[in-house]
């Protein structure tokens, strides 16, 4: 199972990635049908192929269904971005460790939870570091020169996250142009189409394809839906309001289950409240201007926010985090049942 990515490096991907992105109770329910037939199918193909392991990288309750077949027909498993145990449902800290061969985390405080358990767990640091850093590296993109405050739109990856986000950002990026000059792009993540920006020009917001980093590195203001577009931000240097809005269902059961007191990875990994959030009846374009404006107008917060994103910068390890994955992934499969030598460090 993979996206265009894994199949652009030749992967045989039976099922695709995308077609069960979804997010919270209410979308998993629509995308039922096409869950279990994925997990048929890839069943189907373990008992044809007979792998030598499995990788389960992260969608944490499909893979939890999952490893209970592969565990049946004896395929080791190795679990890659396993499940936010710190976050809600801590319980599931033990039974990963039990059935995993090998844990590749991406958070060090990660790996001393399944460790806890008798876990052979590793930490190989998030591979959002180096995308950050080839991004970077590759240039401005199609932006172009900066005459005026920038400001950066990124209201999410998936479709029901930018319906339910992108009208407030459109607003309060109208406003914010009006009032203070400055000009706007949203990314447009991979997989969505225009359809799902309307308004964008009327707002005077260019839409983008590419060149995510160089854009939030120039950046005065980023407006951000939480997830990890949120660490790119960080690692960028731009200073956010990180906003948020689910559906009403969701949201009652996730507030609930969860454990930590904020959403965006930002604020969790710097343990204290580095960005403002502005989650669900919060998300207003007038909050949202208010905030805009206030962090334009104080090079104060600006400076205490970019001293958080050192800390969660730390956290996220040097890059290379791919590299060390595949390592330990290799390692395992040759039964050597050790760290990898380059295993990253604080």
């Amino acid at each position: 199972m993979g996206g265009e990515r894994l199949a652009a490096q030749g992967s045989d991907c039976v099922v695709r990635s995308e077609d069960l992105s979804v997010m919270g109770l209410t979308e998993v329910i629509g995308k039922l049908p096409a869950v279990f037939r994925a997990l048929a199918t890839l069943q189907r193909e373990v008992g044809r192929r007979r792998p030598d392991a499995a990788v389960l990288i992260d969608f944490p309750d499909f893979h939890s269904v999952l490893s209970r077949g592969l565990r049946k027909r004896g395929i080791p498993l190795i679990y890659y971005v396993p499940p936010a145990v710190w976050a809600w449902r801590p319980g599931r800290a033990r039974v990963i460790a039990e059935r995993a061969r090998r844990i590749l985390t991406l958070f060090s405080f990660e790996t001393e939870i399944y460790r806890r358990f008798g876990a052979d767990a590793v930490w190989t640091g998030h591979p959002i570091v180096e995308d950050v850093h080839d991004g970077l590296a590759a240039g401005p993109g199609p932006l172009p020169a900066k005459s005026r405050p920038r400001l950066a739109l990124l209201p999410g990856s998936r479709r029901a996250e930018v319906r339910r986000c992108w009208p407030p950002l459109r607003e309060a990026a109208a406003q914010l142009a009006r009032r203070r000059g400055v000009e706007a792009f949203v990314v447009r993540a991979p997989g969505l189409t225009e359809d799902l920006y309307p308004g964008a020009e009327e707002a005077g917001v260019r839409i983008l394809t590419s060149g995510i980093h160089a854009l939030l590195a120039s950046a005065d203001l980023a407006l951000v839906a939480s997830g990890t577009a949120t660490l790119e931000a960080a690692l960028c240097g731009a200073p956010m309001v990180v906003v948020y809005r689910a559906s009403k269902t969701n949201y009652a059961i996730g507030r609930r289950l969860v454990r930590v007191p904020w959403i965006s990875p930002v604020n969790i990994l710097a343990r204290e409240e580095v960005v403002p959030e502005l989650l669900q009846d919060d998300l207003t374009q007038e909050r949202l201007r208010r905030e805009a404006e206030d962090l334009l107008d104080s090079h104060e917060r600006r400076e205490r926010m970019r001293r958080g994103y050192d800390r969660v910068a730390r956290e996220l390890g040097p890059p290379g985090a791919s590299a060390r994955a595949a390592e330990a992934v290799i390692e395992t499969l040759g039964g050597a049942g050790r760290a990898p030598a380059r295993t990253a460090r604080r």
